[in-house]
């Protein structure tokens, strides 16, 4: 009796191990295509893939990640992505970013050495949310602004179209450095909403930021954009000099409630 329950499981165990070992190769060949899809924006992708978690999940280290569009004007760091999924659910999935994170564009260096950055992915309803803490940014090497908490969060307007996706970002305590208040005891709330136009998406260059470019110019569909921010020294009417020139594009083009 005994031989016969070792038996069973090591047989058990074996075929735990077969399990999981498929459900780590299937997760790594999804980030690996998603990540392969860069090739056919212009982009050259490197990094680095390991998985643990046996046995219950599946978690994928995606290191030293580097995105860079080939006539190198477009280029994305970030320092590590793990991405977790639960053994039994392979629909839903949480990634975990460890700044530094730095995205180029054209002469424009925007970094983030700190804060916690998550990500909750469906594949089945092709939504996502990001929710970050205590972000520090800075552009092209100099002081921009601190977030407490962000969330960005994307889903379909079904009333309107399946095809129309709205984005919604909401923003706590956003302070913008080098703005006339400086003082965080005057403080505003502010509604910004905008649709991505494809004029202004290629004005921004968004349509050739990777992941992203695919989404927002997807044939027949329309963007719409609504930004919350609560408690900002920033002032629509006298700051907009003051922000980069990306950020001004953005807020020109919006419509906005106080």
């Amino acid at each position: 009796m005994l031989k016969f329950s070792i038996g069973i499981f090591l047989i058990l165990t074996i075929l735990g191990i077969i399990f999981w070992r498929e459900k780590a190769s299937s997760q790594e060949k999804i980030i690996t295509e998603q990540l392969s899809r860069n090739s056919k924006l212009n982009f050259e992708t490197s990094y680095t893939l390991k998985t643990s978690g046996f046995p219950n999940r599946t978690d994928t280290k995606v290191q030293e990640l580097i995105i860079t569009e080939r006539n190198r004007r477009i280029e994305f760091k970030v320092n590590r992505i793990l991405v977790m999924s639960l053994i039994y659910n392979s629909d839903k999935y949480i990634l975990s970013i460890d700044p530094p994170l730095q995205l180029r564009i054209n002469d424009s260096v925007l970094k983030i050495p700190n804060g916690t950055l998550d990500i909750s992915l469906s594949r089945k309803n092709t939504t996502f949310t990001l929710h970050g803490k205590n972000l520090i940014a800075y552009i092209n090497g100099k002081d921009l602004l601190t977030i407490k908490d962000l969330i960005f969060a994307t889903r379909f307007i079904t009333e309107t179209s399946p095809k129309h996706r709205e984005l919604f970002i909401k923003i706590q305590e956003l302070y913008i450095t080098g703005l006339e208040n400086e003082s965080k005891e005057e403080q505003k709330n502010m509604v910004f909403t905008f649709a991505l136009s494809k004029d202004l998406i290629e004005l921004l260059g968004l349509n050739r930021i990777p992941f992203l470019g695919e989404k927002i110019t997807r044939t027949g569909s329309t963007t719409k954009v609504t930004l919350e921010v609560i408690r900002t020294n920033l002032d629509i009417e006298k700051d907009l000099y003051a922000l980069p020139l990306i950020l001004r594009e953005l807020l020109y083009s919006s419509q906005v409630y106080r």
